[in-house]
C-alpha cells in the first residue's frame, strides 16, 4: 500500500525549469556583461542572487566604451563550497570609436540556486583595468 501511495506521488510536484542563460557559471557572466553592454538594467540585475539595485549599472562601467564587441576568455574556476564557486576572467572588447580590442581581469562569486547559477558579488576591485585616456581634441 505505501509503495503504490508513494509510486502515486512521484512526478507530481513542480516542474524545475532552469533558464538556458543561467546554467553554467560561464553562461551566466555571459549574460550579465552582454546586458551591462546594451544598457539593460533588468537583464544585469536578474543575474545577481537577490537582483539587488546597488550592483553595476549599465553605463557605470565608465572604463568600457561603446562596442559591440564583447567576449570573455580565460576562466578559471574555484569551487569554494558545494553550489558556491569564485570565478576569474578576461573581458575582451573592441572599442568602438578606435577599433582597439581591450582587456581586463574580472572575477566574480557565484552561487547555485534551484539549478541557476547566480552571481552573488564582485571579486575586489584591484581587477580594474588602469585607465589610459587618449589625447584627442576637445571637439572632437
Amino acid at each position: 500500500m505505501v509503495l503504490a501511495v508513494g509510486g502515486s506521488l512521484l512526478g507530481q510536484g513542480e516542474r524545475c525549469r532552469v533558464d538556458r542563460r543561467y546554467r553554467l557559471p560561464s553562461t551566466t557572466l555571459q549574460a550579465y556583461w552582454e546586458a551591462l553592454r546594451v544598457g539593460d538594467a533588468d537583464g544585469a540585475w536578474a543575474c545577481y542572487v537577490e537582483g539587488r539595485p546597488d550592483v553595476p549599472l549599465p553605463g557605470s562601467v565608465w572604463f568600457l566604451p561603446s562596442t559591440d564587441d564583447l567576449w570573455l576568455t580565460g576562466y578559471h574556476a574555484l569551487p569554494v563550497a558545494p553550489g558556491r564557486v569564485m570565478v576569474s576572467y578576461e573581458v575582451h572588447y573592441r572599442d568602438g570609436r578606435s577599433g582597439d580590442e581591450r582587456m581586463f581581469r574580472f572575477g566574480n562569486e557565484l552561487v547555485r540556486e534551484r539549478g541557476e547559477w547566480r552571481i552573488a558579488k564582485s571579486i575586489g576591485e584591484a581587477s580594474m583595468p588602469e585607465w589610459k585616456p587618449k589625447e584627442r581634441p576637445i571637439d572632437s
